[in-house]
């Protein structure tokens, strides 16, 4: 123990009052009393080196003060209710020595118990780390988990980084803070994760360290409270504050953390943080297995039909019976990369991050599906299954979509992601096309309903044959937009009007006035004003049916191709 942490020791559990803190980076391994009276001569050996001085003398002489120092005493704990005088306080001073006032009546056991007891929490220390750290490879991570409660005599359960719930254990019966199962359930119930901050007001949150004193220094554990209602939960990062491998909820509804719970939540952190980067570099080589799958089955270059059907079993998939594909894209990556100006392994952990939390919610609809990585997208292949027939997949695939788009909200807060869905592909050698058919759903989503866009194929209708045409001679779509749109798209950019909206708005609403005119609130002569005008720049008539066509066409080509003006406003 250093004196700087001796003389707190003995100010919190002694009552002690601080008057000097001389070096407080000395060693104190105990203490010794000064039994002599103020006129006896001093008792030789009295007072070992790194020992501190325990008096009770009214006075202090200078030759007694520096019989301490010579003797390498690091401090004097006086016995007194007076205040040193400073003429006292300049000697310490001089001599290097620390000093601590504390009432006559204290006893002496109380100043001892500061080393009995860090010396007891050593040993648990020792004890905690022996019991959680051997043989601990090999075992289940919900094992660790109980042996770790049931050290804690306590629930806990630990959540991942991207928050998954990988295991909880019951503490004694009655603890819990849910009377229907426990600290899991109440984490469950109220939507809690600590890797997403969700859940809790930021007023209703409260973090500090929780400290355990040992000989050679304090163990320091941070602990963060939230209050939930009538109730309170806690968990503890586990890793890197910055980046956390996981963390550690703990039931504290019965008794708040010891120091002997402190000192074992110090090693049970640890462990943990061990198990769980173990656990991530598992997943991390189980991504790049399946990206290599995903890229061959792309490409197209996976081999006999037979292989690609092994290596999809080896994955954990059946695709035998064929799949729907489903590509999860993060929305403006580049633009997000280059704001941030993030390193490679921050990269990285946001791609690993979305492709656990795809995983995650696919499990929780699927029980036959394969994910795998790709570049800034993630690729999902859903099959068919005896809880999922295939007539099913379409809606439930939609439903999954929905799902990620809410869970990597409250993941990865300053992230969208845009979604495409393909049609159900029963023939597996059919699945390259499967994949074609979801990412083009994914860019014409994008393209017209811009960022968190969700598209299926099978809703594209006309954009599609409009998108290969785009892929094959763009200068093809490029010229019929100038002899559709492009007029009218530049009359809104130079003069600020809405022609583009309100034609728009009337080909959605089956060219009626009425309904344009109570959608946008204008008057139906305005809207009929905005259409002639409309008429008027592209020489096409919106009352003649192959008109609007090649109109309603030109609004499709328009927004595929990114166009439109560039000041719009509600004034005609």
């Amino acid at each position: 123990m250093i004196l700087g942490e001796f003389i707190r020791a003995l100010v919190e559990e002694a009552g002690a009052r601080r008057v000097l803190t001389g070096d407080a980076r000395r060693p104190v391994r105990g203490l010794a009393v000064d039994e002599n009276g103020p006129l006896e001569p001093e008792r030789e050996g009295w007072l070992e080196r790194e020992e501190a001085a325990v008096t009770s003398r009214e006075s202090l002489d200078g030759e007694f003060l520096r019989s301490l120092e010579e003797a390498g005493a690091p401090a004097l704990v006086w016995r007194t209710t007076e205040e040193p005088s400073g003429e006292d306080r300049e000697r310490l001073e001089e001599l290097g020595l620390g000093l601590v006032t504390i009432p006559p009546e204290t006893p002496l056991r109380r100043m001892f118990a500061v080393f009995t007891e860090t010396s007891r929490l050593l040993l648990h220390s020792h004890s905690s780390a022996r019991t959680l750290l051997e043989g601990v490879d090999g075992t289940p991570l919900e094992d660790l988990i109980s042996r770790v409660s049931g050290l804690f005599g306590r629930e806990v359960v630990l959540e991942d980084a991207v928050g998954r719930l990988l295991g909880g254990s019951s503490g004694p019966s009655g603890s819990g803070l849910s009377e229907n199962g426990g600290l899991l359930s109440f984490i469950e119930e109220q939507g809690l994760r600590a890797s997403r901050r969700l859940g809790v007001e930021e007023t209703r949150r409260e973090r500090r360290d929780r400290y355990a004193r040992l000989p050679d220094g304090f163990l320091s554990v941070p602990v963060e409270r939230w209050r939930v209602g009538d109730k309170e939960a806690f968990w503890s990062p586990i890793g890197k504050p910055d980046s956390p491998a996981g963390y550690l909820w703990m039931d504290l509804s019965e008794s708040p953390l010891r120091p002997e719970d402190v000192v074992l939540l110090y090693w049970a952190r640890r462990t943990l943080e061990g198990e769980l980067d173990k656990e991530r570099v598992r997943l991390e080589t189980e991504l790049g297995v399946r990206g290599d799958f995903v890229d061959d089955l792309i490409s197209g270059h996976h081999g006999s039909l037979d292989l690609l059907l092994q290596r999809a079993g080896y994955l954990g998939a059946n695709l035998s019976g064929g799949a729907l594909a489903l590509i999860v894209d993060i929305d403006d990556f580049a633009r997000y990369l280059g704001r941030r100006q993030l390193e490679e392994p921050a990269i990285q952990e946001i791609k690993r991050r979305l492709a656990d939390a795809v995983r995650l919610q696919a499990r929780e609809l699927f029980t036959n599906f394969l994910t795998g990585p790709r570049s800034d997208n993630v690729i999902l292949l859903l099959a068919p299954s005896e809880t999922t027939p295939k007539q099913e997949l379409p809606e439930r695939a939609h439903r999954l979509a929905t799902r990620i788009q809410r869970y990597v909200k409250g993941l990865l807060p300053d992230l969208t992601v845009s979604i495409g869905i393909g049609r159900y592909a029963p023939d597996p050698s059919e699945l390259t096309g499967a994949y074609s058919e979801a990412e083009v759903a994914l860019e014409i989503g994008h393209r017209i309903h811009g960022p968190s866009s969700i598209s299926t194929f099978e809703e594209t209708g006309t954009y599609k044959l409009l998108f290969r045409v785009m892929q094959e001679d763009p200068r093809e779509l490029e010229s019929f937009y100038g002899d559709t749109l492009a007029p009218v798209v530049g009359y809104d950019s130079r003069y600020g009007t809405d022609l583009v909206h309100t034609l728009t708005t009337y080909l959605g609403n089956d060219a009626s006035t009425v309904k344009t005119a109570t959608g946008l609130f204008a008057h139906r002569h305005t809207i009929r004003y905005r259409l002639d005008r409309v008429g008027e720049l592209t020489g096409l008539d919106v009352d003649k049916s192959h008109d609007r066509e090649q109109l309603t066409l030109g609004i499709k080509v328009m927004q595929l191709l990114g166009h439109s003006p560039s000041h719009p406003s509600n004034s005609a």
